[in-house]
């Protein structure tokens, strides 16, 4: 819980305790970006990547505070935002390493709409779309050179035989528990964190967080149930 605002309060030691507490977090935002995306960036680059936007949301407090006309002494926000910094910093990153224009996601996403995926002609994609057989040709030869990143099309059809529905299903289930990992109390969601991002035993992760072996493991099984029910629900 947050400390108590008063006369004496340190602003700048709570803003230190809260940004190291959600440190952790970062491996899980780049875990999720980088399940989503596995060729734009390499995990540890997106590790990198997310600990540079909490950095960047512990230096602008005050900054992003002023410019809003917000009470930078109401630090229960200040998490939320370290957040939205690391996202923000991660698809930054991977917008900038996006090969493919806007004008060609554009046209390759028209030509799937009208069948390109499912075998039309290059005669009834030109008929369906408007657009001429040489720019039907620029724009697959521009998405063949390499994978489009998820942010211009989270959920991009390599080719005609690539199960869709089950695809989706996986995608349900990943968002289900990654929400319920959002939801979860600091501690839970830290061990889940340790244990499955950062590899450790339970028992190290208990000692980390100060907690006993114990109520660790209660807390564990708590989490882990949540998470499980939740991925159950999204495949129900």
């Amino acid at each position: 819980m947050l400390r108590c605002v008063s006369d004496l309060f340190d602003l700048d030691a709570e803003l230190d305790r809260l940004a190291e507490e959600v440190r952790p977090q970062a491996r899980a935002e780049a875990w999720r970006a980088f399940q989503r995306a596995p060729h734009a960036l390499e995990l540890d680059e997106l590790h990198a990547i997310a600990l540079t936007g909490l950095a960047q949301a512990r230096a602008r407090w005050r900054t992003y505070c002023a410019q809003y006309d917000r009470d930078p002494m109401r630090t229960e926000y200040f998490v939320a935002y370290i957040l939205r910094r690391m996202r923000g910093a991660i698809l930054d990153a991977m917008r900038s390493q996006d090969w493919v224009t806007r004008s060609a996601r554009t046209k390759v996403k028209r030509l799937r709409e009208a069948g390109s995926d499912s075998g039309a002609t290059e005669a009834e994609l030109a008929a369906a779309t408007g657009l001429s057989p040489a720019e039907i040709r620029e724009a697959n030869t521009a998405l063949a050179a390499r994978p489009v990143s998820f942010d211009a099309e989270p959920h991009d059809v390599q080719d005609a035989y690539v199960d869709v529905e089950g695809s989706a299903v996986v995608s349900a289930v990943l968002d289900a528990a990654a929400s319920v990992v959002d939801s979860l109390d600091e501690t839970s969601r830290n061990l889940v964190i340790f244990r499955y991002f950062e590899g450790m035993s339970l028992a190290q992760a208990a000692a980390v967080l100060g907690v006993e072996p114990d109520k660790a493991k209660e807390t564990w099984e708590s989490a882990v149930k949540k998470v499980h029910d939740a991925m159950l629900r999204a495949v129900a």
